[in-house]
């Protein structure tokens, strides 16, 4: 059923490429494209099959995000993060899921993680307010699930929690006009005093949780997010390298090397999905050397893929290349490697502390 998937996103790659331009131009992705997306497949990857979902193994969904990245960053960053918000629902309440999915299965959900909200207690429900950035795909979204501090009545912190929120209780500020990846609608929320039924606020999920989850969902919880920040930067070099590489001539050519640095990371990437899986099926907690191995791979991606274009653009002078596109590629995976999954510097201080013996947090991001 995944290949089906493929399959149909294939189809609509050289549309969604044509586009690529107007994207950039005008800020804005096409709702028929969003259509066309779910009616591919594509946002029901990571849906549970209890709402008409496939709970498709995330290697293979990662693998779609690549191709759409490939034929245009924005389109496939916003999809890729849609799609991956499904994958965070299904770790709620039932009733929460009920309260999204139930009248139609295709409503998507925009998430910003930053606790920037406030959730005070009101008798067996919460009140949250603030205001969240970067909500990328907002404008497609009916749902917003919003990070937020929960503080008692002395005003003190006590928990993180992530609130589930329709459309009607939040505004949406159009603040999105950054460098690069100008379609992905990245606009700023406000919430002011929305009422919230406990049973849709959501928190870091127990051992005991854990038992009652289909394989997919027993994932630690960083991966999908993390390697859905990475994924983009891989398809947006390979878009760029693509044209290269049956012209690649020696093996010490910088631009031949960047591809393989390019199918290394895409080989270990599938490697560390597959092992990680392979745990959870056999309802095993993965360890800190299978997390941390599988982070340190996954940001060192976002670096192979910025200094594959990084090369590409130093040693590709005089050959035939839309330097357009370059440009155009080259802004989006700059805003790209913002985002917390590329942060090479934090995730490689844990992997050598952990090397050396010493304690890492549980948290991985």
């Amino acid at each position: 059923m995944t290949q089906n998937v493929r399959g149909a996103v294939r189809q609509a790659l050289p549309a969604i490429a044509a586009a690529a331009a107007d994207v950039d131009r005008t800020g804005e992705i096409d709702p028929a494209v969003i259509t066309g997306l779910h009616d591919a497949g594509f946002f029901a990857m990571l849906r549970p099959k209890a709402f008409g979902g496939m709970e498709a193994d995330p290697a293979e969904y990662l693998a779609v995000t690549r191709d759409l990245s490939a034929a245009c960053t924005s389109t496939g960053w916003l999809a890729g993060w849609l799609g991956v918000n499904t994958w965070h629902l299904s770790l709620f309440d039932q009733r929460a899921q009920r309260d999204v999915w139930g009248r139609d299965p295709r409503t998507l959900v925009c998430e910003s993680y930053a606790p920037t909200g406030r959730l005070e207690r009101v008798g067996d429900a919460f009140r949250l307010s603030g205001r969240w950035s970067r909500c990328t795909g907002i404008l497609h979204s009916s749902w917003l699930m919003a990070a937020a501090v929960l503080v008692g009545d002395d005003g003190a912190a006590q928990d993180f929690l992530v609130a589930l929120i329709p459309r009607g209780d939040y505004v949406v500020e159009s603040t999105w006009n950054s460098i690069g990846l100008r379609g992905i609608g990245a606009h700023d929320v406000v919430v002011s005093g929305a009422v919230v039924p406990r049973y849709r606020t959501f928190g870091w999920v127990s051992g005991d949780q854990l038992g009652t989850l289909a394989p997919l969902y027993r994932l630690p919880q960083p991966t999908m997010y993390t390697h859905t920040g990475t994924v983009p930067l891989l398809g947006a070099a390979e878009n760029i390298l693509s044209a290269l590489r049956p012209r690649s001539g020696s093996s010490v050519d910088p631009v031949a090397m960047a591809c393989s640095d390019l199918e290394l990371s895409i080989r270990q990437i599938e490697r560390n999905l597959g092992d990680l899986m392979d745990c959870v099926r056999a309802d095993l907690t993965p360890g800190n050397d299978l997390v941390l191995r599988s982070r340190r791979d996954q940001v060192l991606a976002s670096a192979r893929a910025v200094a594959a274009i990084r090369a590409f653009t130093a040693h590709a002078g005089g050959r035939d290349t839309d330097d357009s596109l370059v440009e155009r590629v080259w802004r989006d995976v700059q805003t790209a490697q913002t985002h917390v999954a590329s942060n090479v510097e934090q995730v490689l201080a844990l992997v050598g502390r952990h090397s050396f013996g010493m304690e890492v947090d549980e948290i991985v991001w």
